[in-house]
């Protein structure tokens, strides 16, 4: 899995590509913890380019938020579309999290 992480307007976006599942989990749980400790808690998680995600991606999503609000932030969701958008509302983390059409409307939500 690759995985680009950027800036804008003080909101850190995450943006994976291709499967997200639990041979390369553990990375993107490691990107997550290394946000909190830098002191972040604004983040978009961009799923534009992300073609599949099994339980273990969805947990990862579920702690990053959990620890992004212990420290008064939050995860949204941007670019949910296809089999990653069913996923998301047959197992309904779709009530737990903001979801937005693009990046650019998730970032401007934190404003």
């Amino acid at each position: 899995m690759k995985y680009d992480v950027t800036q804008k307007h003080n909101v850190t976006v995450i943006a994976p590509e291709g499967e997200l599942d639990v041979s390369n989990v553990p990375e993107l749980q490691q990107a997550f913890h290394q946000i909190v400790n830098d002191g972040k808690n604004k983040v978009v998680f961009d799923l534009n380019n992300v073609t599949y995600m099994d339980s273990s991606a969805l947990g990862v999503l579920v702690s990053g938020l959990k620890e992004l609000r212990k420290n008064n932030g939050t995860l949204k969701i941007a670019n949910l579309s296809g089999n990653v958008e069913r996923i998301f509302k047959l197992t309904r983390l779709i009530k737990f999290f903001e979801t937005y059409a693009s990046t650019d409307q998730a970032v401007m939500a934190f404003n």
